[in-house]
Order: C-alpha cells, then structure tokens, then sequence
C-alpha cells in the first residue's frame, strides 16, 4: 500500500520514464545491478519502479542521513563498508545463488555532476562471483533539491526522471591476475562500465538546431549564451532569431549543391550561419582561410562546394582579398552577408522573434543523425588537406564522451578563440549550446596581450587552446592575476611541453589538462581528468573508442594508433574523388599516430608515424629531437625536418629561431643529455619566424620547400 502511495506521488512529481525492460528480462539470475548515484532520492526510486524487490546495498555512513531513513523500511537494506570485509559476505553469497541485488558502485551521491570514485570492493564482488552487471543510469534527479551537485544545471522541484536500463555484462580479467592489482583492475574495469552507460544515456538522438531548442526550454530563453568580442552578449532567444533570420537570408540568395562553403571567423555570425545552414538541410564546409587560395580551391573542390558564404568585414581586416579572388577566378559564386543585410526588415525581425517563442523540438526521423552535419578539413601540415565528413551522432557522441569526464559548472564563462574551422574550436560552439555554458568568443588566438586581459576582465574560467598559444599568453600576461578565475585550462591538437606547463603552474597555480585528439574522432579520443591523471601522458581513452596499436618496423616502444568508435567520421572527401565519401575500413580509422599505452590505460604520444626517420636502419621519433630542443631552449621554435642526402640516404636537418646556433654547440648540448649521435640534426637552418598553421602546429610542408632552395649551413 505504501509502495504504491509513494509510487503515485514520485510519478507526479517526476514523470518517471523507463527504457530498456528488455535489458532487465535478459539480465536473468545472478545479477549486480549497478545504477549511478546522482542523488539522495535515486534509491527510493529504484526501489519503487524496479519491477522485483531486490535487496539494496547502503553506505554506512548514509543511513545517519535523516532522508536515507524515510526509505529504509520500503526495502530490504544491507549495510555494505569498503572498511568492513564481512559486510561484503551477504552479498557474495547472495549473487552466487543467483539473486539480485542493487549495489551503487560510486557508495554516495556525486557531488560534481559526473561519476565519482568506483568502489574496488564493489567490483570485486562482481569478480568473485561472476555475476552479471547491470548498469542503470539516472538522469533528472540531479536537478532536484536531494542532490549534492555544489553547480547544479538549474534546479527543479519538479523535473523529469529517465531511468535507462542497459544491456547486462561482466567483468572479465586475466586468471594470472591478483591481489591488489586485480582489484586495480577491476575497479577500471567496472569503471568503463558506468561511463560507458553514462554515455549511452547522455548521447541525444536530434540535429543540432533541435539540441537548441532543448536547451533553451532546459536553461531558459532569457540565458546568455553567446558573446562577441565588445559587443552585447545574446541570449538562447536571441540566438534563435538569428538563426532564423540568416536562414531566411540565405534561402533568398539561393545556393546550389548540398556543401556550401563557410569562411568566417570565430563569431556569433560565424556559430549563426553554421546552425542556419544545418535547419536548412546543407552541410557547412568550414573552410581554413589560413591556407593560400589554391589550397582553398582545392578544398572548395574536394568536397563539390559552389557557394562560400563569408563577410566584407572579415576578408577587409584580415586581408583575405587574394582568397577572394582565386575563389571567385576558380567560377565559385560568393555570397556576402553584408550585401544582404537590408533584406531582414523590422516585420522580418518580429515574425522571427514571434517563431522563436513558440518553437519546440521535433522528433528526428530514424538515420537522420547519421547524414553528415559538417565538413572539416586537416591541416594539411604533413600533405594535401582531406575533407572530414562528420554526422550529427559523431559530434553529439563526442559531447558525451567529454561531458562524462570532464567536470563542466553551469556558472562556467568558456573563452573560445581557436578558429571554427577547426575541430577543437566548434567544440566551443556545439557543446557549450548543449550544457547552457557562457562563450566569449574572440577571432584570433595570436593577440597574446589582449587574450590574457579578456580573461580577467571577463572572468573566464575554461580555457582551451595548443600549447604554442598557451605558452604565448602565459608569457604575454602582464599581471599574474589575469589568469586567476582560470580553473579548467585544456591543451590539445600538440604535444604539451614541460616549459609550458611548467610556467602556468609557477605563476598562476593552474595545472593545465592534457588531452588527445583527431578532427576524425569529431576530436576527443583521450583526455586526463580530474579521477584519473598523469603526467607526460594524454589520459586514457574516453568511453565508446576501441583502439589497437599495430607494430611499426624500427620502433621499439609503441605502435601505430588505430581507433574504432561512434564518433569517428563517416569518410574522406579526397581531391582524386571529389564530393564521394571513402568510409574507414571496417570502422577503423588509422590515426597516424605511434602511441604507448600502459596497463592503466594511459596514452603517451610519441610521435606521428610520417614524423619518424630511418637512419642507418634505426627509426628516429624526430617529435622527440624536437621535445628535448624545446626544454634546452623553450624561448625559441624549433622543427626538426627529414632532408635527403648525406652518407645514410637521409639526413636530419634543424629549423630554429635561435639565433647563432651552431653545429657544435647543438651537438654537445644533445650529447650531454644523452641524445644519440644519430639523431643530432646534421644541418642547421636559422630562421626568425618559422611557418605556423593556424593552430599554432608548425607547417612541415612549407618548412620542406624552404629546405629545397635553401641549402642550410652544416
């Protein structure tokens, strides 16, 4: 009677839903249902709308919880102490006589908002008795006032409550494995299990103006979401608007193909026409205007695009007038935003404003996330550029695959200044929209002086960028305080030198995250976070990726990364078959990469494959040379560059801006610090400014036609 009186008022309160009861009835005998724990009133739910009484493990310390009490009588209850071995025995003996039982791997509610701390014990029972796991993830009740989150997303009396059921599993080890180190194990094993529900239940299933739209009935119309560098920062509702109304502007102008080419910084203009596009069924083909205009062509071609989108004001300051032209000699129509300005009239203005009100989400049709939502294109540092066709599910997986590590706060002031061509910097337009996360954003990441100033004077808190930016702006500061509302700062896209790190530690007390990813993967494949770091490495895979490392002649330490997951692209677009999608192989993309991966699972870069050289039959990491160059002299660029020639066949030659640098002074230096002889670049080429891409990563392919006509000084 009580059960069904509590039932009725839970029901009312929070519209509790229920997926997968086909994963219960295939779960059968035996089974350690692990839920995730977002809050105090997750067990009474359970209890509830679990379709058997099944026993339930509770944290010693919880029942002193007055509310913990309220629930005690409704359920069979077991204490279960991490610190008290005996109170594990009701629980083995129960699942090996192939009960049921409810156990919360984290013991306690989480207090950030993402999984916390995975009990060994708790899956170490799942060991000893191979039983099945069951994970069940909560979402709702964290916006509720029983939970602990100290930022909650937005707090509701009464919010809805999804209650997913996934498919049962195990826990399996190696038999060779014991004590400590297999419960280690167990816990990571048990550990991927939760976050891998967590991203089953967090991935949404819309395109992305749909996303919008539920994030603004979730944060409000009225949340500020958007900012542009001296302008008034807009609202969800405004947002929308916008979107409407460039949508209704570039109907009008007219454009033909499905890929229509964006070229716009790092703007609300530039985040407006990408959505716009997307509502209008097109693909935006973010194109990179750091590359000359024949690259660009080219690009443009690649992926059949006869319409760039771009503003008079953006190609006038960044004197993009040579692009322009070779677009336009290459027969692309070009639309400028600006001319057309005149056309969105006060009645337009109003008509959007009203629609944006009273707009909701729609269902998406099946598949329909699977069609590509945007194209990227590689930098082109080692070769031609190759378009990267990414679908909706790709970069919405990626979303949940970061949110279920990284520990984002609604009260989070994100700055993004990496170029929205790129992948790292639409992460800084998507995601934030999804979470109702503030975003400055500012178009150029190299205004080193005026970057560290917005930071303070904007109080951000979450700042990504490469680690040639990051050190840039640790330098510019003028005042160690400019950095002091900084709490997350993320690298990425280069490997993290100690120089750098070493230098935002020392004077603002910031330890900067390290992560690893390809525009492939939509980018994230690998991240450290605050559960699990180490140092020299880029964490460990994020949830969903399959990955495996395939032997390369020469090198003794690590392989080359391959990786296999939701997230990675639907295919290349390649200039020898423009406009058709060439899909990985079986599923598998190859990164390029040669990483180690420890028994923790934590990733170390060692260096991209096409950046090794085979000397004397030995292969050369030239990332490596390069790493220890940039300790010895952090204050100066340095590229390490494979050249023909020389007694072996091939020959390291060096590019450096330090100045005066000489042939035996660089080989003395690397010899005392046990580099060997023959990986000591033989050549050295000194120049001021060497070539960078646009995300601050060296450019290898000019560097190699600079090293054609120039013959360096040995």
């Amino acid at each position: 009677m009580w059960l069904m009186i509590v039932k009725f008022f839970l029901n009312l309160f929070f519209r509790i839903e229920i997926k997968g009861w086909e994963n219960w009835e295939k779960a059968g005998d035996g089974v350690l249902i692990a839920p995730n724990y977002v809050s105090f009133i997750d067990p009474l739910i359970l209890a509830v709308f679990l379709p058997e009484k099944v026993p339930f493990a509770i944290e010693r310390r919880l029942t002193k919880k007055k509310f913990i009490g309220l629930f005690l009588p409704l359920v069979e209850t077991h204490i279960l102490d991490a610190d008290a071995p005996l109170t594990l025995k009701y629980f083995l003996n129960h699942l090996k006589n192939g009960g049921k039982c409810v156990i919360f791997p984290e013991l306690q509610p989480t207090t950030i908002g993402n999984p916390m701390k995975v009990s060994q014990g708790v899956a170490m029972i799942a060991d000893h008795t191979k039983a099945k796991i069951l994970p069940i993830n909560i979402t709702g009740t964290e916006l509720t006032p029983f939970s602990r989150i100290q930022h909650k997303p937005g707090l509701r009396f009464f919010a809805k409550v999804t209650i997913n059921i996934l498919p049962a599993t195990k826990i399996v080890l190696p038999d060779d494995l014991s004590g400590p180190k297999r419960a280690s194990a167990a816990g990571r094993a048990l550990e991927k299990i939760m976050d891998e529900a967590s991203l089953a239940s967090r991935t949404k299933n819309k395109k992305f103006f749909d996303v919008l739209l539920d994030a603004r009935k979730q944060y409000g119309g009225k949340f500020r979401i958007f900012c542009d560098h001296g302008q008034r920062p807009i609202t969800y509702n405004g947002l929308i608007t916008r979107i409407l109304l460039i949508e209704d502007v570039l109907k009008t102008a007219g454009m033909e193909g499905d890929n229509v080419g964006v070229l716009l910084p790092t703007s609300i203009g530039g985040a407006v026409t990408i959505y716009a596009l997307q509502k209008m069924g097109k693909v935006p083909a973010m194109l990179n205007f750091s590359l000359g205009g024949r690259s660009l062509v080219n690009c443009c071609r690649t992926a059949c695009v006869k319409t760039v989108i771009t503003s008079r004001k953006f190609v006038e300051l960044g004197k993009f007038e040579a692009l322009i032209a070779a677009v336009e000699e290459a027969g692309l129509r070009v639309i400028w935003l600006e001319d057309h300005a005149s056309s969105i009239t006060k009645f337009k203005k109003v008509s959007a404003a009203l629609k944006t009100i009273f707009m909701r989400s729609a269902p998406v049709k099946e598949g329909e996330t699977d069609k590509p939502a945007i194209i990227l294109f590689t930098s082109g540092s080692e070769g031609a550029p190759k378009g990267v066709v990414l679908s909706y599910k790709n970069l919405l997986v990626n979303h949940a695959q970061m949110y279920t590590r990284v520990d984002f706060y609604r009260s989070d002031r994100i700055l993004n200044t990496m170029p929205i061509f790129h992948s790292f910097g639409l992460c800084g337009v998507f995601m934030p929209v999804t979470l109702g996360i503030f975003v400055y954003f500012y178009p150029s990441p190299l205004h080193y002086k005026t970057i560290s100033t917005i930071c303070y004077d904007e109080r951000i808190t979450f700042l990504f960028a490469t680690d040639t930016f990051l050190g840039g702006y640790a330098k510019a500061a003028s005042d160690n305080y400019d950095f002091a509302t900084i709490r997350m700062l993320v690298q990425g896209g280069e490997k993290l030198r100690h120089s750098t790190q070493e230098i935002w530690f020392e004077r603002f007390s910031i330890r900067i995250t390290e992560g690893y990813g390809v525009t492939e993967a939509s980018p994230v494949v690998a991240n450290n976070y605050y559960a699990h770091h180490r140092s020299g490495t880029v964490g460990q895979f994020v949830a969903g990726i399959e990955y495996r490392i395939e032997p390369v002649e020469g090198v003794h330490e690590g392989g080359r990364l391959w990786i296999k997951g939701p997230n990675v692209m639907l295919g290349y677009l390649r200039s020898t078959n423009p406009g058709v999608i060439d899909p990985p192989k079986d599923g598998w993309h190859d990164t390029g990469d040669i990483v180690s991966v420890d028994e923790d699972g934590f990733v170390r870069i060692l260096g991209r494959a096409k950046r090794f050289a085979k000397i004397g039959g030995e292969m050369i990491s030239l990332a490596a040379v390069e790493e220890v160059l940039s300790e010895v002299w952090p204050e100066d660029k340095h590229a390490v560059v494979m050249t023909k020639g020389g007694p072996r066949g091939e020959t390291l030659s060096l590019v450096t801006s330090r100045p005066g640098l000489k042939r035996d002074e660089l080989r003395q230096t690397l010899s005392d610090l046990g580099v060997a002889e023959i990986a000591i670049p033989k050549k050295i080429l000194t120049l001021e400014n060497i070539p960078l891409l646009s995300t601050g990563k060296i450019d290898y392919v000019t560097l190699e036609e600079i090293l054609k006509d120039i013959d360096p000084d040995s």
